[in-house]
């Protein structure tokens, strides 16, 4: 990795904050840096660690949205990595979760900690997707739909971060990203949390899982059109009875999910929000 890193600030009206911040997680999905509001335009700022994400971003942004200011900088990686170390601050989910960093894993704290080495490519807990699923995993807990020895299947891991909180539930399963960068990174979150030996982080997707295998959750915090191209494949493989826990999903796209899930026979699943992000679970 090179020692600079890549820095896009953009700065754009109020109002278009739903369409960046959706077109950002689909590009960046690490997450970005909230400036607040400054002179009445919204302020972001992304670090990439290879020039071209930076430039397909930028891309992707003039198009979609192109009175949006945006100012190219870069920044060193040792700086960022400092950076990291201020801002991120504990994160309580639910009555049950708190996801730290590795560096404040001495703090005492009276929820069940989830430590993490944040990386910039992969999920902290700070976005309103991975909220939604262990907010969910934590309530289907209390409910007595999740127990203890269940199996769950976590696609599109990331960090580990969900995965993690289902093995502190009592589950015990894997985890499978497409990117190798990501499972180093779930599997070093794994050893932090100790839970390597009941989450299993490989490199595949669902159809690496034989069709003949089910678990009784699923996760998958990805995005729409992934969720309903993989809609068959997932729910072959959750099991009846079973919970199946979606999100990554923004507020207009939600029917088409929940159109190609129940077209693979569930029943319509509960749905809540943050902001312009959806959750989706279903039962069998």
């Amino acid at each position: 990795m090179s020692n600079k890193l890549a820095r896009l600030a953009l700065a754009f009206a109020p109002e278009n904050e739903d369409l960046v911040t959706g077109l950002l997680f689909l590009h960046t999905p690490w997450g970005w840096e909230d400036g607040g509001t400054k002179d009445g335009l919204r302020r972001l700022t992304v670090h990439f660690d290879r020039p071209e994400q930076s430039a397909e971003t930028e891309a992707a942004l003039q198009a979609a949205c192109p009175e949006v200011r945006l100012e190219r900088s870069s920044v060193d990686n040792a700086d960022w990595t400092s950076a990291w170390k201020k801002y991120f601050t504990p994160i309580p989910i639910g009555s049950r979760f708190v996801v730290l960093p590795a560096w404040l894993k001495d703090e005492p704290c009276t929820a069940q900690p989830i430590l993490i080495e944040p990386k910039m490519a992969f999920g902290t807990g700070h976005h309103q997707t991975t909220a939604l699923c262990l907010e969910a995993l934590d309530r289907l807990a209390t409910e007595g739909v999740l127990a203890a020895g269940q199996s769950f299947l976590d696609l599109g891991t990331g960090s580990g971060i969900l995965g993690i909180a289902a093995v502190k539930l009592g589950l015990v399963g894997q985890g499978l990203d497409i990117d190798p960068v990501a499972i180093d990174n779930a599997r070093e979150n794994a050893v932090l949390n100790a839970v390597e030996g009941a989450f299993i982080a490989a490199t595949g997707s669902v159809t690496d899982i034989p069709s003949e295998q089910r678990f009784d959750c699923i996760l998958a915090n990805i995005l729409a059109n992934p969720l309903i191209d993989m809609a068959e494949d997932i729910s072959a493989r959750l099991a009846r009875p079973g919970v199946l826990i979606l999100s990554g999903i923004l507020r207009e796209q939600a029917d088409r999910v929940v159109q190609a899930y129940v077209g693979q026979g569930l029943a319509a699943p509960e749905i809540s929000y943050s902001g312009e992000w959806t959750l989706l679970v279903f039962r069998t």
